[in-house]
């Protein structure tokens, strides 16, 4: 019973209903993360984008549903995850724009044979963390590998999206903010043109999240741009975030 219940799925509505997702009940769920890195990826109409750790597929619906003719592929080590993806690009009519492959974001680059390298304008992922608090917390397997990376984790996701990603091309990755000075650290030794956007669960509470963007072979200095502000002291969700969860509409990041 207990195997059968972890693969009970729900159907979600993500973007005041717009798309409909697919999800496991039970296991690592897609939420406000996913539409707000969606939100902050400045891709153009035609742009070819590449998404790592592709889960149920919100992140990249969302930027298809936002901005059209993209050119998307995901890669996912998942399997139950692949096949939940396929039928969300199926149900939300993107089989054209989006294709999906079971691949390891940490194994050996030779085993990307179905897609070139520098080929891509986009690259974009919230690559799996470790969150010290979260140490003692059995958590469901399927979570779990959605959620722990290891001490490499960011350096090798990272060395992905370089390795895929054209000249000129933007990686935008979101996080928990613990681990905002590892991955600022990493993107500054390989990007330019750095932009930061600190995600406050609430006003007055503490940032809990970030979204980084870096360009490849760009100059430009690093930037911290204003911040998101979930909830206001109320409770009360701002309009902008309103805007920008029901609609999905891109923020300036």
């Amino acid at each position: 019973l207990l195997i059968f219940m972890s693969k009970i799925e729900t159907l979600d509505n993500f973007l005041g209903g717009k798309l409909k997702i697919y999800q496991l009940q039970k296991g690592f769920r897609a939420g406000h993360d996913s539409v707000l890195l969606a939100s902050a990826i400045k891709a153009i109409e035609g742009d070819s984008c590449l998404e790592l750790g592709f889960g149920t597929g919100v992140v990249s619906l969302c930027l298809a549903k936002r901005i059209p003719n993209l050119d998307i592929v995901g890669i996912e080590n998942d399997i139950e995850m692949l096949k939940i993806s396929k039928k969300n690009i199926e149900l939300n009519n993107f089989k054209k724009n989006i294709k999906v492959f079971a691949g390891d974001i940490e194994g050996k680059i030779e085993n990307y044979q179905f897609i070139k390298r520098q080929s891509f304008d986009q690259i974009y992922a919230n690559p799996p963390y470790f969150v010290e608090e979260n140490i003692s917390e059995p958590s469901n397997k399927n979570k779990k590998v959605a959620n722990i990376g290891n001490k490499k984790t960011f350096d090798l996701w990272l060395k992905k999206a370089l390795t895929f990603s054209k000249s000129g091309g933007t990686i935008t990755f979101i996080n928990h903010i613990q681990n905002l000075p590892e991955m600022l650290f990493l993107f500054s030794k390989k990007l330019g043109d750095i932009k930061v956007t600190l995600i406050f669960p609430k006003k007055d509470k503490k940032a809990s999240r970030f979204i980084i963007s870096g360009v490849r072979d760009s100059k430009k200095p690093l930037k911290f741009n204003q911040g998101l502000i979930l909830a206001n002291k109320d409770g009360k969700i701002p309009k902008k975030i309103d805007n920008l969860l029901r609609n999905g509409i891109g923020f300036n990041h």
